[in-house]
């Protein structure tokens, strides 16, 4: 780790050198990347680095981006915000183990003072003599084990209170990757996601799948019933697919009327069974006007799917999906078209 200003300017150095040695420009955002990743602070960061980068030791900027965004971006907080939480999580860590430690040891004291204490008092029978002196020893002996319960008592509440604080950066950090109307996670942890899944994958050798959705006529809808309804669509569009995919799967509201799935683990066959389910399961359901409980009709979606391929970057997985969304479109919209069906006829579920 560097420190100091002429620390500092040599890192500086070393980090446009080593920007030039990966293909990459030395932009703001990328010096920033590489700085955190040189400066020894950021072990992941690194571990990511190494896995993009190439035989040839080069990085594409896109995956530079995915980085910068995987690491060192925040959704809804500013740097400083991301700052105090990222140092607070570090103190409160270091706290924890001091309050064990020294609750342990404090445990063990207070049993030791209270064995010697039995001992001296058999000594004061034994030897008249030494009586005063050793009664003087339990006294304090004495002393000391009140005051180690009472250390005990007042660790165990700051172990509390650490416990609450953690879980509050927690839910601090949680709530600044979800998007505020539907509850999902929002693009910035989906761009986290896609990254991670990724570099998971490839290392494991195991499938992912990935799928682009989006709400049939939405803006024409959202034109002719306002924005409120329009609100209300995305929400229940959010909640029926929350309820048909799996807890290590990535639900994120992409952009506007668009959804996104990550799926760990899923060849593409499974992918496509999963997308007919959500797209069935949203046609099935009726939307009313809150206001007027007038029946506004079933709401359709389009969905596109992809599976991962070994030279996959984020960027190319995502324009195959959206390549597929786009197809199912202008097929007629309500079905879900694959990367492997892709040249062929889709197949319509029901009217656009």
């Amino acid at each position: 780790m560097f420190g100091g200003g002429e620390s500092t300017h040599k890192l500086a150095i070393i980090v446009l050198e080593s920007l030039k040695r990966a293909g990459l420009p030395a932009t703001p955002r990328n010096y920033e990347l590489w700085f955190a990743h040189l400066d020894g602070r950021h072990p992941s960061l690194t571990r990511d680095i190494e896995i993009a980068t190439d035989a040839f030791g080069k990085v594409t900027q896109a995956n530079a981006d995915a980085l910068y965004r995987a690491h060192l971006q925040r959704a809804d907080l500013t740097s400083n915000v991301v700052d105090v939480i990222t140092r607070m999580n570090a103190e409160v860590a270091d706290l924890s183990e001091l309050v064990e430690s020294a609750g342990e040891n404090a445990t063990g004291n207070s049993k030791t003072l209270g064995g010697l204490s039995e001992q001296l008092r058999q000594s004061t029978e034994d030897y008249p003599a030494v009586g005063a002196l050793l009664e003087s020893v339990v006294k304090v002996a004495k002393n000391m084990h009140t005051q180690n319960e009472k250390l005990e008592s007042r660790l165990a509440e700051s172990a509390d209170e650490i416990t609450t604080l953690q879980r509050s950066v927690e839910f601090i950090e949680a709530e600044a990757m979800k998007d505020p109307l539907t509850g999902v996670a929002n693009r910035a942890r989906f761009d986290r996601a896609i990254y991670l899944c990724m570099a998971d994958a490839k290392a494991a050798d195991n499938p992912l799948s990935l799928l682009l959705a989006d709400i049939d006529h939405f803006k024409g809808f959202n034109d002719q019933w306002g924005h409120q309804t329009g609100d209300q669509v995305l929400r229940l569009v959010a909640e029926v697919m929350a309820g048909n995919v799996r807890n290590s799967d990535t639900l994120a509201r992409y952009g506007g009327e668009e959804f996104a799935i990550l799926l760990p683990g899923a060849k593409l066959e499974n992918a496509v069974e999963l997308a007919e389910r959500i797209r069935s399961a949203v046609e099935g359901r009726r939307l009313k006007k809150r206001t007027t409980d007038q029946d506004l009709g079933a709401i359709t979606m389009s969905i596109g799917v992809a599976e991962m391929r070994d030279v996959d970057s984020a960027d190319s997985l995502i324009a195959r999906a959206d390549e597929c969304l786009y197809a199912a479109k202008g097929a007629g919209r309500n079905q879900v078209v694959d990367e492997q069906s892709l040249g062929a006829p889709a197949t319509s579920s029901g009217a656009a």
